[in-house]
Order: structure tokens, then C-alpha cells, then sequence
């Protein structure tokens, strides 16, 4: 590990390393801790710029300091950190500084007594409705209509990508680090053990979803690892997450454009899963922990969807409308 600190073992370095050993025990995915010293270096050289040898000095005013200080600090292209990125690094401190809490070194976390800067939370212009994926995802089906056999498996890998999203609300990174050993068909859930923010959690399949799935391990996905695509041979579909985010977001783009809909990414159908399930009366809170936020407040963001549905349900079913120039209409 290179802190870029003077000396043997820099005791800014020592507190870093135990910090990642100490995460890692609390069962945080090896990408996530791998990061934390790139996400605490600002930090620290904040430190050494305001004269602190040591972060157990920080107080509340430091914290502020610090979160302006990010704030203003500009990337190589010469643009200003975005507020999720500042967020980023504020949460990750403010987790090393509950460490420090819990270790006794510190009387009080100094980051829990500040307002912290929000990132919006933003969902797609457009969320299909259930009428609408559904047409999508039997597109999405017809993989056999690829001009040459490698890309049928493509379409065959990204229909089955896309039931198993809509159904477990999954992320492509998350999709994308499963493998077979992940998928419990007996009690149709499958194990993330590389889950957002570095904690491991449990997604459930429909029974669709569970079927088709299990053609692909059982009988399919010994033909989609052809000679093209066996680096990844551990995973379940066999390619790196960011090689599939980019080859399944390809066809969709592709798919929805021969269909003259609006074009999705594959978040969409996490956002879809979310915002179907509360149309249908889902309690928020079972929302939420099959979406895994570890927040509420993440998953009360479909509400504001389903809120906009009320414009139109108003339009449809109030019993004054307006038909025609001068001409009103009594809904019965």
C-alpha cells in the first residue's frame, strides 16, 4: 500500500491498513476495500495542508472544512469534483471516523455533526410500464433472429441478463460478478456477494426468471463460452462487468431502436422492478430490501413516478373532461 507518506510506516498509513483489515472482516467485497486508501488519500492531504499531524484532532468545523476544500478541488480535465464524488469521499471518512470512535480513539465522529452535501437523486425520463417492458423483454426473446451464431448468443446472453435484472433488481456489476455457485434454484434467491458499497446480500427469482436461467446453466451456457469469451470462465456469463455492461447496453440500444421506443440502459429494469411493484401495491419496505437500499430514502424515489401517474389516472377517470372546443364531457 502506497500512501505517499514520508517515513517506514507512517502512522496515517498504519490507521489505513487497519481501517481496510477491519472492513474486511465486516464482510466488505475486496473491489470496495482495495479503494478505501485511494478514498481517504484526500483526506489526509487535507490534513498535512492545515497543519494536522493526526486525523484525531479533527473537529466539526475540520469536517466542513474539508467537504469545502473537496468541493473545490478540480479534476486533470480542469472540472470541479461532482457532488457524488465529494459525497463519495465524505461517506468513507465519515465510516473511518466511526472506526476510530469504535477503537477509542476519538470521543465523537466529527462528520455526523455537519450537514453533508446532497447528489440528487435522479431517476431515467422514462420508466416503462408493465405493458411496455413486457413488449420489450419478448423482443429481447427472439435471439434467434441474429444475422450470424455469434450474435444469437449475444441476444441469448442479454435475454437472459434482462429477465434476471426485472426479476432480482440486480445491477450489471452485480449480474456481472455471479457465479454458477451464486444461484440457489431450490429457494429461488441468489447470493450478491459483491453487492453496492461492498456488503454482500440476497436476491430473489420469479419463477420466469428461475426457469430461465436455469436452461441457461443447465443446457445454454456451455455454448455461450466459446473461444471468444473464456477469460472470464468463473462467472456466470462469462465476461468482465464492464465488457458486459457495454455489449448488453449495445443491444438494447439496438433493440429499442427497431422498436422506435425510447432507449434504455440496463439499470432500467432495477428502476422498472421498483416502480412496478409499488404500482401494484408492494409495501415500500419490502421495496427496499429486495432492491437492497440500504436507505429509504432511495427507494421512496419511486414514489415521485408513481405521484406523476396521478396526473394522468385524473385526466382518465374525473367525472368532468374536456372533449372538444366548448363541448365538456361527463365521464360515467
Amino acid at each position: 500500500m502506497n500512501m505517499e507518506f514520508p517515513g517506514e510506516v507512517h502512522p496515517k498509513e498504519e490507521l489505513v491498513r487497519e481501517y481496510t483489515e477491519y472492513e474486511t472482516r465486516r464482510g466488505r467485497r475486496p473491489s470496495w476495500v482495495k479503494h478505501l486508501p485511494y478514498r481517504l488519500k484526500p483526506f489526509f492531504r487535507f490534513l498535512d495542508q492545515t497543519g494536522k499531524e493526526i486525523p484525531e484532532v479533527c473537529r466539526a468545523k475540520d469536517a466542513l472544512l474539508f467537504q469545502g476544500w473537496l468541493l473545490e478541488r478540480t479534476t486533470a480535465s480542469g472540472k470541479k469534483l461532482d457532488s457524488s464524488t465529494v459525497a463519495c469521499h465524505m461517506t468513507v471518512v465519515t465510516s473511518f471516523y466511526k472506526w476510530l470512535k469504535i477503537r477509542g480513539k476519538v470521543y465523537t465522529n466529527p462528520f455526523r455533526e455537519i450537514k453533508k452535501v446532497r447528489t440528487a437523486r435522479k431517476l431515467p425520463r422514462h420508466i416503462p410500464k408493465e405493458q411496455e417492458l413486457d413488449l420489450f423483454l419478448e423482443s429481447l426473446g427472439r435471439f434467434d433472429e441474429g444475422k450470424t451464431l455469434k450474435d444469437k448468443l449475444v441476444l441469448y446472453r442479454t435475454h437472459v441478463m434482462a429477465e434476471l435484472q426485472y426479476s432480482t433488481g440486480l445491477r450489471i456489476a452485480e449480474a456481472a460478478s455471479l457465479k454458477v455457485s451464486d444461484v440457489d434454484f431450490r429457494r429461488s434467491i441468489v447470493e450478491v456477494r459483491d453487492g453496492k458499497g461492498g456488503f454482500a446480500r440476497m436476491a430473489f427469482l420469479t419463477e420466469y426468471a428461475r426457469e430461465i436461467l436455469r436452461l441457461y446453466i443447465e443446457r445454454m451456457r456451455a455454448l455461450v463460452f466459446t473461444g471468444w469469451n473464456t477469460a472470464h470462465g468463473d462467472l456466470l456469463f462469462g465476461v468482465s462487468p464492464g465488457v458486459l455492461g457495454r455489449m448488453t447496453n449495445r443491444v438494447l440500444r439496438k433493440t429499442a431502436q427497431s422498436m422506435d421506443v425510447a432507449v434504455p440502459t440496463s439499470h432500467v429494469f432495477r428502476h422498472a422492478l421498483g416502480y412496478h411493484l409499488l404500482r401494484a401495491g408492494c409495501n415500500i419496505r419490502h421495496i427496499q430490501q429486495i432492491l437492497g437500499h440500504k436507505s429509504i430514502k432511495n427507494t421512496e424515489i419511486y414514489t415521485k413516478v408513481e405521484k406523476e401517474d396521478l396526473r394522468e389516472v385524473i385526466d382518465k377517470c374525473h367525472p368532468r373532461t374536456f372533449s372538444s372546443p366548448g363541448t365538456l364531457h361527463e365521464n360515467s
